[in-house]
């Protein structure tokens, strides 16, 4: 608290007499073109600017002595030079940037909530950037994160390094960010990945490990931050469209419909700077006709950002995000009718509608010294077609968050902050329950010499289930809720991280990182109980995940012809939740239980190289883990399934992605391959399994501001499940459009 106090008692008397400034401009090294937006910043400080519409920028207020800048951009090299700076001067830097489509040569703010390179990065992390996923042609923003070296989906849950399995809607143990700030709903904890259009993001930053360090729960087997867009220097209006058809099932038995299925999906959006105010909008709409009965779905999403910097240099951002999906609800009927519903699920509908808000103000005291301040709030309202007034409220988190980043000198940063969640949900299948958490954290990274950077994480987290009604009875036409805990819960976490990073050589770099890392269960994970398809009983009674995690890794960077990288992990579990079905007389249930001890370690390598003059260019990444029970332990009221030594299930032992293309002129030829070893289920064990095997190819043609593409999904019309009954999408063939201007 002293240290606080005096950080904030600094600015009144630390302003410089007399300051200096840094002008300069930002251009392409190859055509010369300006490159508005760029980011500039001046390292040991915490100032900074973005070029204008001209490519030009402007640092104000700085004291006299020697400066480094390092200028970043998609798509291009990171630029350096050395400026130093006479007492009240003006000095000129112009850079000329290289263009490079490798990773590493990209700068992320996740890691450690400070701005810093991939390369000399103390912990494991890979970004997507925006170019890179479109190239894909996504429908939506999930179906672009499997080019990510360790990350799969199975079913929607996203994995890192085999962290989630398949948790069946219900909790995910990988945080989702949205510009830094907490995105998941309150009442199932499941990211909504239609709440932003996959044109409004510039990069998506993925941790992989445990980050409850700095982050708290849900980041007990990585983060992803998904930073959008911020308003352009110069009018952007863009817009991308996509149509295609599904391909007939492979085998005849299985064709049912005579329909031609199809599926679309336009975006549109536009960005400019109007003098200090900024301003961003997206609006999107998807549909489909679904490549199986009652896969159908409307999906309408819109985004708003504002940005304003006053002239004591701090800076205003507002973000909102809607996001309107009405579906169906796909449900095996039987063996060898694979893509039919049975009779009573034909008419099963869902409805949902998601708000996602935050404000944030950011205050730059001095060179050194910053405040910021934010607040949240994600909504999401779900329900069906038997929706009845009362029964479904939307579930609720706000939150708040002040963090105060200090940089003392060149070689020494923190953070402190304080954050606050809170949560509500209301419905008929989970009753109605509050929660909130409170966690002061703290983050130093310290650059002990050149070579040599060391990060510390602490974060306490009070977690505080509300006391509520035993008994509930206000929704309609349904039996009294029961709440299995009126006297709420209460829990108190402390989470540390440590992590090294030693650069042997300025290509070179090895990182080691060891912490712990929490999941508080959400609210539906205790309270949910619902009887089709399958019944479900609660457990309100799981107790909190924990983790530890060790990692080494070792990154090398080959000039400009690629980079590579090697990371061995080992990430035990205590206290795992996890799906089991308990058999009930003649039929079965479903509930949720711990297993006591768990672990998965194992290797990721991968690697962007680039031949022939960028003629021909390689993306190829490989993950083996081995996720195993260790201790299944026992439970009173609920059999465990699970024996000492099981493998944990939905989880693929392998995952191997390789994505090769050709460049000639405005033409690229492009294929994605990706493979991921057969997993274990809990239900229909006797099904034939077979390991996922995915072929995408695209040919695309770019011209001035405009990319036409012609793309084919599943080429090789190969079948596989990695949830129980319920098939890979048919090959589909597509169309898309994008243009910019």
């Amino acid at each position: 608290m002293t240290v606080l106090m005096l950080l904030m008692g600094v600015p009144a008397f630390s302003q410089p007499q007399s300051t200096s400034e840094i002008h300069g401009q930002v251009f392409d090294a190859e055509t010369g073109e300006t490159l508005p937006g760029a980011n500039v910043q001046v390292l040991g400080t915490l100032l900074g600017a973005s070029a204008d519409r001209d490519g030009k920028f402007v640092i104000r207020k700085l004291s006299p002595g020697f400066y480094t800048l390092r200028v970043t951009f998609i798509g291009y090299q990171i630029g350096r030079a050395t400026v130093y700076l006479t007492e009240g001067s003006v000095s000129r830097v112009d850079f000329r940037l290289q263009p490079t489509l490798l990773e590493m040569s990209q700068v992320v703010v996740t890691a450690s909530r400070q701005v810093e390179e991939i390369q000399t990065a103390a912990v494991s992390v890979s970004a997507l950037s925006s170019e890179s996923a479109l190239r894909r042609n996504p429908l939506r923003l999930d179906a672009a994160l499997e080019s990510i070296p360790g990350v799969s989906l199975v079913g929607e849950n996203v994995n890192v390094r085999n962290s989630t399995g398949y948790t069946r809607g219900l909790g995910s143990r990988v945080l989702v960010l949205l510009d830094g700030i907490p995105a998941l709903p309150s009442d199932f904890g499941n990211m909504n990945w239609d709440i932003l259009p996959v044109t409004d993001f510039e990069r998506i930053e993925v941790i992989k490990g445990p980050a409850s360090a700095l982050y708290g729960s849900f980041a007990l087997g990585g983060v992803i931050n998904v930073i959008t867009k911020a308003p352009t220097p110069e009018g952007r209006f863009s817009i991308r469209t996509s149509a295609g058809i599904y391909d007939d099932p492979y085998e005849t038995a299985w064709h049912w419909t005579d329909r031609t299925l199809h599926f679309n999906r336009t975006d549109l959006s536009y960005a400019r700077q109007f003098g200090k105010l900024g301003v961003r909008a997206s609006l999107g709409r998807h549909e489909s006709t679904g490549d199986r009965e009652n896969r159908h779905f409307q999906r309408w999403n819109g985004t708003a950002k504002l940005s304003y910097a006053f002239d004591d240099q701090s800076e205003l951002t507002l973000f909102g995000a809607y996001a309107r999906d009405r579906r169906g609800e796909f449900v095996w009927a039987e063996n060898g009718k694979p893509f039919v519903v049975p009779l009573a699920f034909k008419e099963y509908r869902l409805f949902l509608d998601a708000y996602t808000f935050y404000a944030q103000y950011r205050l730059r005291a001095n060179d050194w010294l910053e405040f910021k301040w934010r607040a949240s709030m994600v909504r999401q309202l779900t329900g069906n077609q038997f929706k009845v007034e009362g029964d479904f409220a939307p579930a609720q988190g706000p939150g708040a968050d002040f963090q105060i980043h200090a940089r003392l000198d060149s070689s020494m940063d923190f953070t402190v902050g304080l954050e606050y969640h809170y949560d509500f949900a209301e419905q008929r299948d989970i009753g109605r329950h509050f929660a909130y958490t409170v966690s002061p954290y703290l983050q130093q990274v310290w650059q002990i010499n050149k070579r040599t950077r060391f990060t510390a994480g602490l974060r306490y987290d009070h977690y505080y289930l509300l006391p509520g009604p035993p008994l509930q009875i206000q929704f309609f036409k349904r039996k009294p809720v029961v709440n299995p805990i009126p006297e709420g819960i209460e829990e108190q976490y402390l989470n540390p991280q440590i992590a090294l990073s030693y650069q042997l050589f300025s290509s070179t770099n090895f990182h080691a990182a060891v912490g712990r890392g929490i999941r508080i269960p959400v609210l539906g994970e205790r309270f949910l109980q619902f009887d089709q398809p399958i019944p479900f009983q609660p457990n309100a009674f799981i107790n909190t995940e924990r983790s530890l995690s060790y990692e080494f890794g070792w990154r090398q960077q080959i000039g400009e012809l690629g980079n590579f990288e090697a990371v061995g992990f080992y990430n035990r579990y205590d206290d795992l939740v996890e799906p089991v079905f308990v058999a009930s007389g003649t039929s079965f249930f479903a509930t949720l239980v711990n297993i006591h001890e768990a672990k998965i370690p194992g290797v990721e390598l991968s690697g962007h190289m680039r031949f022939l003059n960028d003629l021909i260019r390689l993306e190829a990444s490989a993950t083996w883990t081995d996720p195993k029970v260790v201790r299944a332990g026992a439970n009173e009221d609920i059999p465990i399934t699970f024996k000492d030594g099981d493998p944990l299930t939905y989880r693929p032992r392998f995952l191997a992605y390789v994505s090769p293309s050709l460049h000639l002129g405005p033409f690229s030829l492009e294929a994605d391959y990706s493979y991921a070893s057969k997993v274990e289920v809990q239900l229909f064990r006797s099904d034939q399994r077979v390991p996922k095997k995915q072929l995408d190819a695209r040919l695309l043609f770019r011209w001035s501001n405009l990319t036409a593409q012609l793309a084919v999904r599943n080429a090789l019309q190969y079948y596989y499940a990695q949830v129980e009954r319920n098939f890979n999408e048919v090959r589909s063939f597509s169309t898309g459009l994008m243009w910019e201007y």
